[in-house]
């Protein structure tokens, strides 16, 4: 009787624990088995083909009647669209912004930045006691008190085996003086600050300088790094809570050949990829980017929305289609 009693005692006490245990366990919110994604099922291609999408980085091409890109808006269930200067310059660029509107993402500092680069060199970019640089500050503050600029960029600080253009093929410290000003300004007007900037080791650890020089800047690793995995990119964002990316370029048909393998969505999303933006759904954004066609923009958009979008639980799905850059560009 005495053993028994042992044993049922012991049965009892391990039974507890494991109740105990199962408790805690659903308390601590833990991730379920890999079979299930962590944010609930995918809500498929139909729901996401029914998602309104905010076009976060977009360039309108120079092929682009603005008129057109209104209709294909219209008809992709488009909200917004922009957050990169449209080719051809800043007049071109603003009359895209009369056509669209309040849709139109303006963007602010590219043309200068360019500029600059271009008289200076490099170093012009990490000068901002200069005069020119000192120009670029004020041109781009006033677009943001004045002109109704949603954001600072696109900005190259390292692009050079992500660009085919050689204009932006240059590569500057990403932590420098001159971006901690643009931080500045991107931190006084509540409006981000979108970097180009290819994920190698020297230029990863310097972005991360520049975010924690200033918490109240958000800063917006465009592309994702171009070149960085999911691993690096949830450190980056564990370690820094102002930083947010945009996955554009980042899925064909804009990769192809040798850099392929940068690929994160093709038809379905990695399941890296899903499982670090179902852990950060606040902290993604998609955009089409440029094309060299209309078949590509829609061709681009569709695997957006089969591929990324379909992959992802219906909270997620939502962020990142467009409640994010609704909330960091002050969208209505």
């Amino acid at each position: 009787m005495r053993r028994w009693r042992s044993g049922a005692r012991a049965a009892l006490i391990l039974a507890s624990g494991m109740l105990l245990a199962s408790l805690c366990l659903a308390q601590s919110g833990s991730a379920p088995s890999a079979s299930a994604p962590s944010g609930g099922a995918p809500i498929g291609p139909e729901a996401a083909r029914a998602l309104p999408f905010a076009d976060a980085h977009f360039h309108v091409m120079s092929y682009m009647d603005p008129a057109q890109v209104l209709q294909a808006m219209d008809r992709l269930n488009i909200r917004w669209a922009g957050g990169a200067l449209a080719l051809g310059g800043p007049a071109r660029d603003a009359a895209v912004a009369r056509v669209l509107g309040a849709r139109y993402i303006r963007a602010t500092g590219t043309s200068a930045w360019l500029r600059l680069r271009q008289r200076g060199g490099p170093q012009a970019l990490e000068s901002p006691e200069s005069a020119e640089f000192q120009s670029l500050l004020r041109e781009v503050e006033a677009d943001l008190r004045d002109g109704d600029s949603r954001v600072i960029g696109e900005l190259h600080v390292n692009a050079m085996q992500s660009a085919a253009s050689p204009v932006v093929r240059f590569k500057i410290r990403a932590d420098g003086s001159g971006l901690r000003a643009l931080a500045a300004l991107a931190a006084k007007y509540g409006r981000p600050l979108a970097l180009h900037a290819q994920w190698d080791a020297d230029t990863a650890a310097e972005f991360q300088r520049l975010a924690a020089s200033n918490r109240e800047a958000r800063i917006i690793l465009l592309h994702a790094g171009n070149i960085a995995s999911a691993a690096q990119i949830r450190a980056l964002l564990e370690a820094h809570p102002n930083v947010v990316c945009d996955l554009s370029y980042r899925s064909p048909p804009q990769l192809k050949g040798r850099i392929l393998d940068r690929t994160i969505f093709d038809g379905a999303l990695r399941e890296d990829w899903r499982a670090l933006i179902e852990d950060h759904p606040g902290r993604f954004m998609a955009g089409i980017d440029d094309v060299q066609s209309w078949d590509d923009y829609e061709a681009t958009l569709r695997n957006i929305r089969d591929g990324l979008l379909a992959s992802l639980s219906p909270a997620a799905a939502e962020r990142v289609a467009w409640r994010n850059a609704s909330a960091w560009f002050g969208l209505q």
